[in-house]
């Protein structure tokens, strides 16, 4: 289907002269619609418009700024030129010359038409009906806070990602907001709102309405009649609607905006000096957490550089992100509660609850027979109630925990299923990567992390395979068969996220391997990072080249797997 532009009307170009009458009916007819029904036809590289000349000139005299437009290539032999009129032998150049030269042909002269297979039909047939309302075409287009649009409405993110894909890989944004003036919610736009936040655009081009005078069409027969006062209200208290539950325009219209025009980069001085007004704005105006160069893997062809999850504040792990992110989403679609229920290996949790502390909320995590015992001390410490389950996999304790969450109305956030997991480091972990690498000057080789949900390594394969292709390698760590190394897992016990990334492979780790690149970067770099880590440190020792740029993702330290690292120590040590 031909994509919808909003074009400014100062750039286009009639070439024949209107009907008064005709144009005198549709201008009343359109100013009491309070909409544009059906966009114009336009000849992409002249800008001459070759249907819907009246309807230009009735927006004009309304006062607006813009109409939506269908860009055609006029020397295509699809597009063919007729005319109404006997006494005319009309080709296309004698359209255009006609357009640039000011010249007009009468009324009604020419007729164009296009093939569609062995027919020819009129070039209307092409103008999908849009019901752009004439706010949106008299308004400016104006760059508007992010944090000023609030949203009504839920959005799946299968269907955010194409969107952020072609906003990240163009770095144009084409599709604009619309928003009403005075509330601020969101009528259109949805997907680009929703990736333009996982880009960390600070603002947004946006069109404002009088949402009174606009039609909203709901679009979700469940809901039955949905009013604008139940727009506003999901919108401001929540809960939020279901995803597709209106829509405003009956087909999308594009724009062009530049993506960097969005997007701020200067730091704040009080974030420079590291001041911060509370602990939880210790976490995510901390990021990015730190990238380092590891020198004992490197050489003069290669370079390998950590990110240190380590240094998030709460569970000293990447998994701070994603408790920050599911609980910040609840909040804001009403459904937190007070008490929150989750399976953890243990950075989760510690996540968890250290968060749900500082908003006064209780929590109770439940954690694999498989997991070493100083996890309940770290929990309990933080005032969490510890169910200790007799699973070898934190995903095996699911559906225990959703059960009696509902049982006793609690919140189960879900990590596993959670899609704020995969948002978070869209947004903020794999961009931080780049970001780094290009204050470098570098571009990655290769990528390598753990799988454990999935979410941080399925978020950095998407952002780098959208923007660089398969010239950045992903590589994906889990342990072997019959191995527990806690935090990552194997892919076949189930990984959501896993299946918008791609992989380029998969590595196997035992746990004393794992151990081996822990110890090998403490005793090389001064580090002291967990058995996840180490077991990317493992893979990259198998697979790395001489040559090339490599990021091993650190999940975090090593303080927690006293347990691991006492007991392997024991095994290797001389005996007496």
């Amino acid at each position: 289907m031909p994509e919808i532009h909003l074009t400014e009307l100062e750039k286009l170009r009639e070439h024949e002269e209107t009907d008064p009458e005709h144009l005198k009916e549709l201008t009343q007819q359109i100013a009491a619609d309070k909409i544009l029904k059906h966009p114009i036809v336009v000849d992409e590289k002249t800008n001459t418009i070759l249907d819907g000349e009246h309807r230009f000139n009735a927006l004009k005299s309304l006062g607006c700024k813009r109409i939506p437009a269908i860009y055609v290539d006029y020397n295509s032999p699809d597009i063919v030129v007729q005319t109404w009129r006997n006494n005319y032998n009309l080709t296309k150049r004698d359209v255009v010359e006609a357009a640039l030269s000011g010249k007009l042909f009468p009324p009604k002269t020419t007729c164009h038409m296009i093939r569609n297979s062995e027919t020819l039909m009129h070039i209307s047939s092409i103008e999908k009906r849009v019901d752009i309302p004439l706010e949106v075409l008299k308004g400016e287009l104006a760059l508007t806070p992010i944090s000023d649009v609030k949203a009504a409405m839920n959005v799946e993110l299968a269907d955010v990602l194409p969107t952020y894909t072609q906003f990240l890989k163009t770095g144009i944004v084409d599709t604009p907001l619309i928003v009403d003036k005075r509330t601020g919610i969101l009528l259109y736009g949805y997907e680009a709102f929703q990736a333009l936040d996982m880009l960390s655009a600070e603002k947004a081009p946006a069109f404002k309405v009088n949402m009174e005078s606009v039609k909203i069409k709901t679009s979700n027969p469940q809901l039955g009649s949905l009013s604008k006062e139940d727009i506003v209200k999901a919108g401001t208290r929540g809960p939020k609607l279901p995803p597709k539950s209106f829509n405003l325009l009956a087909e999308p219209v594009k724009i062009s905006f530049p993506l960097e025009k969005l997007v701020a980069e200067k730091r704040q001085n009080r974030r420079a000096l590291k001041v911060y007004n509370g602990t939880l704005e210790l976490l995510y105006d901390g990021w990015p957490t730190p990238f380092v160069r590891l020198n004992s893997l490197s050489s003069a062809t290669r370079s390998v550089w950590a990110k240190l999850e380590c240094y998030n504040p709460f569970s000293n792990s990447v998994k701070d992100r994603i408790g920050w992110a599911m609980i910040k989403e609840a909040m804001e679609n009403g459904e937190l509660k007070k008490a929150l229920y989750e399976a953890t290996s243990t950075n989760t949790g510690i996540a968890l609850a250290s968060i749900a502390n500082i908003l006064g909320l209780k929590t109770r995590l439940y954690i694999p027979k498989t997991i070493q015992r100083a996890s309940d001390t770290y929990l309990e410490v933080l005032g969490a109630e510890v169910v200790r389950l007799p699973v070898g996999l934190t995903v095996e304790a699911i559906s225990q925990v959703e059960k009696e969450a509902k049982a006793d109305r609690a919140v189960h956030l879900n990590q596993f299923e959670n899609d704020a997991n995969f948002k978070v480091h869209l947004k903020y972990t794999a961009k931080e990567i780049d970001k780094q690498l290009n204050s470098l000057g570098l571009k990655p080789t290769c990528i390598i992390g753990g799988l454990g949900t999935s979410g941080h390594m399925s978020a950095i394969s998407y952002y780098f395979k959208t923007k660089y292709g398969n010239s950045v390698k992903i590589v994906g760590v889990q342990p072997a068969q019959n191995e527990v190394i806690p935090g990552i897992r194997r892919v076949e016990t189930g990984m959501k996220w896993f299946r918008h990334a791609h992989f380029d492979e998969i590595v196997d780790v035992k746990q004393s391997e794992a151990i081996q690149g822990a110890i090998k970067i403490a005793r090389k770099e001064g580090l002291l990072i967990g058995l996840s880590s180490g077991a990317v440190v493992h893979v990259f020792q198998k697979i790395a080249e001489e040559k090339g740029v490599y990021v091993l993702v650190f999940p975090d330290s090593g303080y927690k797997y006293a347990e691991q690292f006492e007991k392997y120590l024991a095994s290797v040590s001389p005996k007496n």
